[in-house]
């Protein structure tokens, strides 16, 4: 009877050892399908082992993915964020979005490749190769969401996706409470200027959504794009309150405050021009960009809160990180 007793136990415990291990399996073997931007649709196995990544690289602190990422775009070393990491150096560089080695990708072996939309044809390419690509360009904040959520499941991190969502809208929220005050007729007008003085952005787009969200009014939101060039007369009679120059622009507030061209403009007599920090705006970064908007849009908004620390507590929260210094210093 003892040795039937223990013969079933082990055949119990061997039931629930092939259970287990077939469990695991079936887990490892999940795959998911993604819709990309160019509206390829790519299935993936998940949890994805070894990804390239030519964009979205910022996220790899905010999801902890370190061991999971064998390559990276070479502006990726150039990063504020990932350079405060020290597992940066351990992961080759595969050249650049628009510039991509694809023999140092393909020696890598990777289970995914993820790469910016505005060159189809180096994801065609890549694709030729025999890789799995996913094409992304994130240009409303619905979108990084989206992206968000991507990456949660490519990673099988989704609750980190949807604390990191929760996290950015109550800072969001936090923004619009400061501003929610401020009547229609006196919201500020603001234009953002991107290569060029003359490149604006438009009705769409990511940084019209964050002019939203800090209570100011676009007057080139006329323009049904993205972004638009524009005659300099026209920015003359928009008259805008308040200037916010793109971070990678190669000019800066100074070129249009001793311009004589531009001294009409609201903005530059009052010398509300300003550079935009260095953050990647297709990651968390994007609330911290949205609060400095915000702080320089509405400075009077602010005065009780101490937005210093709110931006380094949220980016310590959202990439494991301290804050750039002079942000908000």
């Amino acid at each position: 009877m003892k040795r039937l007793t223990l013969g079933l136990a082990l055949c119990i415990s061997f039931i629930f050892t092939i259970m287990s291990m077939g469990w695991c399996a079936s887990l490892e073997g999940r795959t998911v399908t993604v819709t990309d931007k160019l509206g390829n649709r790519v299935e993936i196995a998940v949890p994805v082992k070894r990804a390239v990544l030519l964009s979205l690289y910022e996220l790899i602190p905010v999801f902890d993915v370190w061991d999971n990422v064998v390559g990276l775009n070479r502006w990726a070393f150039e990063n504020a964020v990932l350079k405060l990491s020290p597992r940066l150096k351990s992961i080759p560089a595969v050249g650049t979005g628009m510039d991509v080695n694809a023999e140092a990708i393909m020696a890598l072996h990777p289970d995914l490749v993820v790469t910016w939309s505005y060159q189809p044809e180096v994801v065609a390419y890549l694709k030729r190769k025999g890789l799995q690509v996913i094409a992304v360009y994130p240009d409303s904040l619905s979108d990084l969401y989206d992206v968000f959520d991507m990456f949660g499941q490519l990673f099988q991190k989704e609750s980190r996706a949807k604390a990191i969502r929760s996290r950015m809208e109550e800072l969001f929220e936090l923004i619009r409470a400061a501003v929610s005050g401020i009547p229609p007729d006196k919201r500020r007008k603001v234009l953002t200027l991107w290569q060029k003085p003359t490149r604006v952005t438009c009705r769409f787009g990511l940084q019209q959504d964050l002019i939203k969200i800090i209570g100011a009014f676009n007057p080139a939101e006329v323009i049904e794009q993205t972004h638009a060039e524009v005659s300099l007369e026209q920015i003359l009679a928009w008259n805008p309150d308040v200037i916010f120059i793109w971070g990678h622009a190669g000019y800066g507030p100074e070129d249009l405050l001793g311009s004589s061209q531009w001294q009409t403009v609201k903005a530059i007599k009052e010398g509300r021009v300003y550079k935009a920090p260095l953050v990647d705006t297709w990651s968390p970064s994007t609330g911290v960009l949205a609060l400095w908007m915000a702080q320089k849009t509405y400075p009077e908004c602010f005065k009780g809160i101490d937005v210093g620390e709110v931006a380094r507590q949220f980016h310590l929260e959202a990439f494991g990180a301290p804050l750039q210094r002079g942000i908000f210093d």
